[in-house]
Protein backbone atom coordinates (compact mmCIF):
# COMPACT_ATOMS: atom_id res chain seq x y z
CA UNK A 1 0.00 0.00 0.00
CA UNK A 2 2.83 2.38 0.88
CA UNK A 3 4.63 1.53 -2.32
CA UNK A 4 1.52 2.19 -4.43
CA UNK A 5 0.99 5.56 -2.77
CA UNK A 6 4.59 6.59 -3.43
CA UNK A 7 4.22 5.63 -7.08
CA UNK A 8 1.00 7.66 -7.32
CA UNK A 9 2.74 10.70 -5.84
CA UNK A 10 5.64 10.38 -8.28
CA UNK A 11 3.18 10.02 -11.13
CA UNK A 12 1.36 13.17 -9.99
CA UNK A 13 4.61 15.16 -9.94
CA UNK A 14 5.46 13.96 -13.47
CA UNK A 15 2.00 14.92 -14.75
CA UNK A 16 2.21 18.42 -13.26
CA UNK A 17 5.73 18.98 -14.62
CA UNK A 18 4.72 17.74 -18.07
CA UNK A 19 1.62 19.98 -18.11
CA UNK A 20 3.72 23.00 -17.16
CA UNK A 21 6.23 22.53 -19.98
CA UNK A 22 4.57 20.42 -22.70
CA UNK A 23 0.78 20.62 -22.42
CA UNK A 24 -1.13 18.59 -25.02
CA UNK A 25 -3.20 20.43 -27.59
CA UNK A 26 -6.93 19.88 -27.58
CA UNK A 27 -9.17 19.46 -30.60
CA UNK A 28 -12.46 21.34 -30.54
CA UNK A 29 -15.47 21.03 -32.77
CA UNK A 30 -15.65 23.61 -35.56
CA UNK A 31 -19.29 24.45 -34.74
CA UNK A 32 -19.94 26.97 -32.02
CA UNK A 33 -17.78 29.48 -30.14
CA UNK A 34 -15.09 28.43 -27.70
CA UNK A 35 -15.92 28.63 -24.04
CA UNK A 36 -14.00 30.69 -21.53
CA UNK A 37 -12.08 27.68 -20.21
CA UNK A 38 -11.13 26.60 -23.74
CA UNK A 39 -9.78 30.06 -24.50
CA UNK A 40 -7.72 30.04 -21.32
CA UNK A 41 -6.29 26.63 -22.21
CA UNK A 42 -5.33 27.79 -25.70
CA UNK A 43 -3.49 30.79 -24.24
CA UNK A 44 -1.74 28.44 -21.82
CA UNK A 45 -0.54 26.23 -24.68
CA UNK A 46 0.67 29.27 -26.62
CA UNK A 47 2.63 30.60 -23.66
CA UNK A 48 4.20 27.22 -22.96
CA UNK A 49 5.50 27.02 -26.54
CA UNK A 50 7.35 30.32 -26.18
CA UNK A 51 11.03 30.29 -25.41
CA UNK A 52 11.85 31.34 -21.83
CA UNK A 53 13.31 34.80 -21.55
CA UNK A 54 16.48 35.15 -19.54
CA UNK A 55 16.56 32.55 -16.83
CA UNK A 56 14.53 29.35 -16.78
CA UNK A 57 12.87 30.33 -13.51
CA UNK A 58 10.73 32.94 -15.29
CA UNK A 59 7.50 31.40 -16.58
CA UNK A 60 5.27 32.99 -19.21
CA UNK A 61 2.33 30.60 -18.78
CA UNK A 62 0.88 32.56 -15.85
CA UNK A 63 -1.62 35.41 -15.51
CA UNK A 64 -3.74 33.84 -18.23
CA UNK A 65 -6.89 35.72 -17.26
CA UNK A 66 -5.16 39.10 -17.61
CA UNK A 67 -3.91 38.14 -21.07
CA UNK A 68 -7.37 37.00 -22.18
CA UNK A 69 -9.00 40.22 -20.94
CA UNK A 70 -6.35 42.32 -22.67
CA UNK A 71 -6.68 40.36 -25.91
CA UNK A 72 -10.49 40.38 -26.21
CA UNK A 73 -11.37 43.44 -24.07
CA UNK A 74 -13.82 41.50 -21.93
CA UNK A 75 -16.03 43.46 -19.47
CA UNK A 76 -15.15 42.93 -15.82
CA UNK A 77 -16.40 43.67 -12.36
CA UNK A 78 -13.96 46.16 -10.81
CA UNK A 79 -13.24 45.96 -7.06
CA UNK A 80 -11.34 48.91 -5.56
CA UNK A 81 -9.43 48.42 -2.31
CA UNK A 82 -8.77 51.85 -0.78
CA UNK A 83 -6.29 52.59 2.03
CA UNK A 84 -7.23 53.52 5.56
CA UNK A 85 -10.86 53.94 6.54
CA UNK A 86 -12.10 54.41 2.97
CA UNK A 87 -13.10 50.75 2.63
CA UNK A 88 -13.71 49.11 -0.74
CA UNK A 89 -16.12 49.64 -3.62
CA UNK A 90 -17.53 47.87 -6.70
CA UNK A 91 -17.72 49.42 -10.17
CA UNK A 92 -19.40 48.38 -13.42
CA UNK A 93 -18.67 49.58 -16.94
CA UNK A 94 -21.42 51.07 -19.08
CA UNK A 95 -21.75 51.08 -22.88
CA UNK A 96 -19.81 54.34 -23.24
CA UNK A 97 -16.78 52.86 -21.48
CA UNK A 98 -17.12 54.77 -18.21
CA UNK A 99 -17.16 53.08 -14.82
CA UNK A 100 -19.84 53.86 -12.26
CA UNK A 101 -19.47 53.01 -8.59
CA UNK A 102 -22.42 50.89 -7.43
CA UNK A 103 -21.52 49.72 -3.92
CA UNK A 104 -19.13 51.12 -1.29
CA UNK A 105 -18.60 49.32 2.00
CA UNK A 106 -16.18 49.51 4.95
CA UNK A 107 -13.67 46.77 5.61
CA UNK A 108 -15.66 45.71 8.65
CA UNK A 109 -18.33 44.28 6.34
CA UNK A 110 -16.13 41.69 4.69
CA UNK A 111 -18.70 39.20 3.40
CA UNK A 112 -18.06 40.17 -0.22
CA UNK A 113 -14.31 39.98 0.33
CA UNK A 114 -14.67 36.41 1.61
CA UNK A 115 -16.45 35.42 -1.60
CA UNK A 116 -13.72 37.08 -3.66
CA UNK A 117 -11.06 35.31 -1.64
CA UNK A 118 -12.75 31.95 -2.34
CA UNK A 119 -13.21 32.91 -6.04
CA UNK A 120 -16.95 32.37 -5.80
CA UNK A 121 -19.75 34.47 -7.24
CA UNK A 122 -21.55 36.34 -4.40
CA UNK A 123 -25.30 35.65 -4.50
CA UNK A 124 -26.08 39.14 -3.20
CA UNK A 125 -24.57 40.68 -6.35
CA UNK A 126 -26.68 38.77 -8.86
CA UNK A 127 -29.33 41.49 -9.12
CA UNK A 128 -26.69 44.20 -9.57
CA UNK A 129 -24.78 42.24 -12.22
CA UNK A 130 -27.91 41.35 -14.18
CA UNK A 131 -28.87 45.04 -14.41
CA UNK A 132 -25.51 45.93 -15.93
CA UNK A 133 -25.58 47.51 -19.38
CA UNK A 134 -22.93 45.09 -20.62
CA UNK A 135 -23.09 41.31 -20.48
CA UNK A 136 -20.61 40.61 -17.73
CA UNK A 137 -21.24 36.84 -17.54
CA UNK A 138 -18.95 34.42 -19.37
CA UNK A 139 -20.16 30.79 -19.29
CA UNK A 140 -21.83 31.53 -15.95
CA UNK A 141 -18.65 33.06 -14.50
CA UNK A 142 -17.69 36.68 -13.86
CA UNK A 143 -14.22 38.14 -14.30
CA UNK A 144 -13.31 40.50 -11.46
CA UNK A 145 -10.44 42.98 -11.55
CA UNK A 146 -8.97 43.76 -8.15
CA UNK A 147 -7.45 47.23 -7.99
CA UNK A 148 -5.37 47.61 -4.84
CA UNK A 149 -4.70 51.26 -3.93
CA UNK A 150 -3.39 50.42 -0.45
CA UNK A 151 0.27 50.24 -1.52
CA UNK A 152 0.31 53.49 -3.50
CA UNK A 153 1.76 56.72 -2.12
CA UNK A 154 -0.14 59.89 -1.43
CA UNK A 155 1.74 61.62 -4.22
CA UNK A 156 0.35 59.22 -6.84
CA UNK A 157 -3.18 58.27 -5.79
CA UNK A 158 -4.11 57.04 -9.30
CA UNK A 159 -1.60 54.16 -9.29
CA UNK A 160 -2.72 50.72 -8.19
CA UNK A 161 -1.79 47.06 -8.38
CA UNK A 162 -4.17 45.07 -10.55
CA UNK A 163 -4.95 41.38 -10.85
CA UNK A 164 -7.86 39.38 -12.23
CA UNK A 165 -9.77 36.49 -10.68
CA UNK A 166 -12.54 34.29 -12.04
CA UNK A 167 -15.68 34.14 -9.88
CA UNK A 168 -17.36 30.78 -10.43
CA UNK A 169 -21.03 30.07 -9.76
CA UNK A 170 -22.10 27.98 -6.78
CA UNK A 171 -25.21 25.98 -5.98
CA UNK A 172 -26.61 28.99 -4.15
CA UNK A 173 -26.23 31.25 -7.18
CA UNK A 174 -27.75 28.60 -9.45
CA UNK A 175 -30.74 28.32 -7.11
CA UNK A 176 -31.16 32.11 -7.25
CA UNK A 177 -30.98 32.03 -11.05
CA UNK A 178 -33.63 29.33 -11.25
CA UNK A 179 -35.88 31.25 -8.87
CA UNK A 180 -35.55 34.47 -10.89
CA UNK A 181 -36.09 32.70 -14.22
CA UNK A 182 -39.20 30.86 -13.04
CA UNK A 183 -40.78 33.87 -11.30
CA UNK A 184 -42.60 35.05 -14.45
CA UNK A 185 -46.27 34.61 -15.26
CA UNK A 186 -45.76 31.18 -16.83
CA UNK A 187 -46.77 28.12 -14.87
CA UNK A 188 -43.58 26.21 -14.14
CA UNK A 189 -44.01 22.66 -12.90
CA UNK A 190 -41.53 20.92 -10.64
CA UNK A 191 -40.35 18.78 -13.57
CA UNK A 192 -39.68 21.91 -15.64
CA UNK A 193 -37.61 23.44 -12.82
CA UNK A 194 -35.57 20.25 -12.44
CA UNK A 195 -34.94 20.13 -16.19
CA UNK A 196 -33.80 23.77 -16.13
CA UNK A 197 -31.52 23.08 -13.19
CA UNK A 198 -29.91 20.13 -15.00
CA UNK A 199 -29.26 22.24 -18.09
CA UNK A 200 -27.65 25.00 -16.01
CA UNK A 201 -25.45 22.48 -14.22
CA UNK A 202 -24.29 20.95 -17.50
CA UNK A 203 -23.56 24.40 -18.96
CA UNK A 204 -21.58 25.72 -15.96
CA UNK A 205 -19.90 22.61 -14.53
CA UNK A 206 -16.23 21.97 -15.19
CA UNK A 207 -15.10 18.77 -16.97
CA UNK A 208 -15.55 15.71 -14.76
CA UNK A 209 -12.73 13.17 -14.44
CA UNK A 210 -13.91 9.60 -13.90
CA UNK A 211 -10.47 8.02 -13.81
CA UNK A 212 -10.27 5.79 -10.70
CA UNK A 213 -6.48 6.15 -10.51
CA UNK A 214 -5.00 7.34 -7.23
CA UNK A 215 -2.57 9.52 -9.19
CA UNK A 216 -5.49 11.71 -10.33
CA UNK A 217 -6.43 12.43 -6.72
CA UNK A 218 -2.81 13.13 -5.80
CA UNK A 219 -2.50 15.50 -8.76
CA UNK A 220 -5.66 17.38 -7.80
CA UNK A 221 -4.53 17.63 -4.17
CA UNK A 222 -1.10 18.93 -5.20
CA UNK A 223 -2.60 21.60 -7.48
CA UNK A 224 -5.04 22.66 -4.76
CA UNK A 225 -2.25 22.84 -2.20
CA UNK A 226 -0.07 24.98 -4.47
CA UNK A 227 -3.00 27.31 -5.02
CA UNK A 228 -4.12 27.67 -1.41
CA UNK A 229 -0.94 27.10 0.60
CA UNK A 230 -1.17 30.67 1.95
CA UNK A 231 -4.95 30.57 2.38
CA UNK A 232 -5.24 28.41 5.48
CA UNK A 233 -7.26 29.32 8.57
CA UNK A 234 -4.19 29.88 10.83
CA UNK A 235 -2.66 32.13 8.17
CA UNK A 236 -5.92 34.07 7.86
CA UNK A 237 -6.03 34.63 11.63
CA UNK A 238 -2.46 35.90 11.63
CA UNK A 239 -3.05 38.24 8.70
CA UNK A 240 -6.32 39.48 10.15
CA UNK A 241 -4.43 41.14 12.99
CA UNK A 242 -2.78 43.46 10.47
CA UNK A 243 -5.85 44.12 8.32
CA UNK A 244 -7.14 47.65 7.89
CA UNK A 245 -10.21 47.01 10.02
CA UNK A 246 -8.11 45.65 12.89
CA UNK A 247 -5.59 48.49 12.65
CA UNK A 248 -8.36 51.08 12.59
CA UNK A 249 -9.94 49.51 15.67
CA UNK A 250 -6.63 49.59 17.53
CA UNK A 251 -6.12 53.21 16.55
CA UNK A 252 -9.55 54.18 17.83
CA UNK A 253 -8.92 52.42 21.14
CA UNK A 254 -5.55 54.12 21.56
CA UNK A 255 -7.14 57.55 21.12
CA UNK A 256 -9.56 56.93 23.99
CA UNK A 257 -7.38 56.37 27.02
CA UNK A 258 -9.04 54.36 29.77
CA UNK A 259 -9.06 55.74 33.34
CA UNK A 260 -6.42 54.35 35.72
CA UNK A 261 -9.06 52.64 37.90
CA UNK A 262 -10.21 50.59 34.91
CA UNK A 263 -6.94 48.75 34.46
CA UNK A 264 -6.89 45.01 34.88
CA UNK A 265 -4.43 45.08 37.79
CA UNK A 266 -6.56 47.52 39.76
CA UNK A 267 -9.68 45.46 39.09
CA UNK A 268 -7.97 42.30 40.32
CA UNK A 269 -6.81 44.05 43.50
CA UNK A 270 -10.31 45.33 44.19
CA UNK A 271 -11.72 41.86 43.69
CA UNK A 272 -9.23 40.39 46.16
CA UNK A 273 -10.05 43.09 48.73
CA UNK A 274 -13.76 42.46 48.30
CA UNK A 275 -13.33 38.73 48.86
CA UNK A 276 -11.17 39.41 51.93
CA UNK A 277 -13.88 41.63 53.42
CA UNK A 278 -16.49 38.94 52.91
CA UNK A 279 -14.60 36.41 55.00
CA UNK A 280 -16.48 35.75 58.25
CA UNK A 281 -15.28 34.41 61.57
CA UNK A 282 -17.38 31.30 62.23
CA UNK A 283 -16.17 30.89 65.83
CA UNK A 284 -18.86 31.24 68.49
CA UNK A 285 -18.56 34.53 70.42
CA UNK A 286 -18.73 34.49 74.23
CA UNK A 287 -22.09 34.75 75.95
CA UNK A 288 -23.43 38.29 76.00
CA UNK A 289 -21.08 39.55 73.34
CA UNK A 290 -21.52 39.52 69.54
CA UNK A 291 -20.30 41.60 66.64
CA UNK A 292 -22.50 43.21 64.01
CA UNK A 293 -20.72 42.17 60.79
CA UNK A 294 -22.57 44.75 58.71
CA UNK A 295 -21.63 47.86 60.69
CA UNK A 296 -18.49 46.35 62.22
CA UNK A 297 -19.34 47.60 65.72
CA UNK A 298 -19.74 45.80 69.00
CA UNK A 299 -23.13 45.48 70.65
CA UNK A 300 -23.92 44.28 74.18
CA UNK A 301 -26.99 42.06 74.46
CA UNK A 302 -28.38 41.55 77.95
CA UNK A 303 -29.56 38.07 78.99
CA UNK A 304 -33.22 38.12 80.06
CA UNK A 305 -33.78 37.12 83.72
CA UNK A 306 -36.40 34.51 82.82
CA UNK A 307 -37.96 32.99 79.70
CA UNK A 308 -41.60 31.87 79.46
CA UNK A 309 -41.09 28.44 77.91
CA UNK A 310 -44.82 27.64 77.66
CA UNK A 311 -45.35 30.73 75.49
CA UNK A 312 -42.90 29.60 72.81
CA UNK A 313 -43.11 25.80 73.17
CA UNK A 314 -45.53 23.68 71.15
CA UNK A 315 -47.10 20.46 72.36
CA UNK A 316 -46.80 17.45 70.03
CA UNK A 317 -48.85 14.36 70.68
CA UNK A 318 -47.01 11.06 70.83
CA UNK A 319 -48.00 8.10 68.70
CA UNK A 320 -49.97 5.40 70.44
CA UNK A 321 -49.40 1.67 70.27
CA UNK A 322 -52.58 1.18 68.19
CA UNK A 323 -51.42 3.58 65.51
CA UNK A 324 -50.69 1.59 62.28
CA UNK A 325 -47.97 4.09 61.30
CA UNK A 326 -46.06 3.51 64.50
CA UNK A 327 -42.63 2.03 64.15
CA UNK A 328 -42.30 -1.47 65.56
CA UNK A 329 -38.83 -2.37 66.76
CA UNK A 330 -37.77 -5.99 66.81
CA UNK A 331 -37.08 -7.68 70.13
CA UNK A 332 -33.41 -8.05 70.93
CA UNK A 333 -32.22 -11.63 70.92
Amino acid sequence: MQRSLEQALDRAEDVIESAQHRPPKRKYSSSGEKSLHQKLYDIYVEECEKEPEGTEELRSNVNLLEKLVRRESLPCLVVNLYPGNKGYSLMLEDKSGFFSETIQLPYGEGELLEYLDAEELPPILLDVLEKSQLNIFHCGCVIAEIRDYRQCSDMEPSTYQSRHILLRPTMQTLACDIESMTSDDLQWTQEDKLALESELLLATAEPLCLDPSVAVTCTANRLLYNKQKMNTNPMKRCLKRYSWSSLNRQQELSQHQSPPDASLLTACKKEEERKADLKQDLRMPPVGYCVDMWKERCSDLAIPPQVDVEEYAKVKESLGSDDPQATVWPDPE
